[in-house]
């Protein structure tokens, strides 16, 4: 088992876990798209996606054995200002590499979009990025994930959202969001279509790099 820097460690490993983890996640969101659009409420839909990922990790037949490495994180608490019990964070989903020390968690933050009471502002707001951005979450690690699960519109309309937060950030006389760069197509999986990255100054000064996935779970 390989002991080194938690620094040295993400240099090392965030290529291959940044792609497993989105693997992953495209295996799980295609097992369980028919069921999400019943799912209450985030929790649910994030563990819908939780089991799908355990399932291929454990049970699937095509799964290669070069994931055996990985754990799944479900509701995973953090406890970034010490707070004890029911008080803890809790990270949606989180991709856990072993074999390494300290272990290495990929982490992914949900929330639910819709036009009628579920808009960007929550996205990007607190519960949202900005537990990212104000270290509340994953403050060890250079990236994360966003996802985005619209129950309406299209991906298009999403992205234009997230485009519109971000410019109303930055023309902000108190912006929030730390902005480095604002969100451009990126693509890690050639299944995966409408990826967004942007790149943002922590409230500790250090970068991060953000990526927005936008999974439809409407009932079509």
């Amino acid at each position: 088992m390989r002991t080194s820097s938690l620094s040295e460690q993400w240099n090392i490993y965030l290529d291959t876990i940044r792609l497993h983890a989105h693997q992953l996640l495209v295996w799980a969101y295609s097992d369980v798209r028919s069921r999400l659009h019943v799912a209450p409420d985030e929790p649910s839909l994030t563990g819908m996606l939780c089991e799908g990922m355990k399932f291929r990790l454990d049970y699937h037949p095509d799964t290669p054995d070069e994931y055996i490495h990985y754990t799944i994180g479900d509701q995973v608490p953090e406890s970034p200002g010490g707070q004890l019990g029911n008080h803890r964070l809790r990270l949606d989903l989180s991709i856990i590499r072993s074999a390494v020390r300290p272990r290495l968690a990929y982490v992914f933050e949900a929330k639910r979009l819709r036009t009628s009471g579920l808009p960007i502002g929550e996205y990007v707001g607190e519960g949202g990025m900005g537990d990212f951005i104000e270290c509340r979450y994953a403050n060890a690690c250079p990236e994360a994930v966003m996802i985005g699960f619209f129950h309406n519109k299209n991906i298009s309309y999403w992205h234009t959202e997230l485009r519109r937060a971000f410019n109303e950030d930055s023309a902000s006389s108190a912006p929030r969001l730390g902005i480095k760069s604002h969100p451009t197509p990126v693509e890690i999986l050639p299944g995966l279509t409408g990826e967004l990255e942007s790149n943002h100054i922590r409230t500790d000064k250090s970068s991060m790099r953000l990526l927005h996935i936008f999974l439809d779970c409407s009932s079509a």
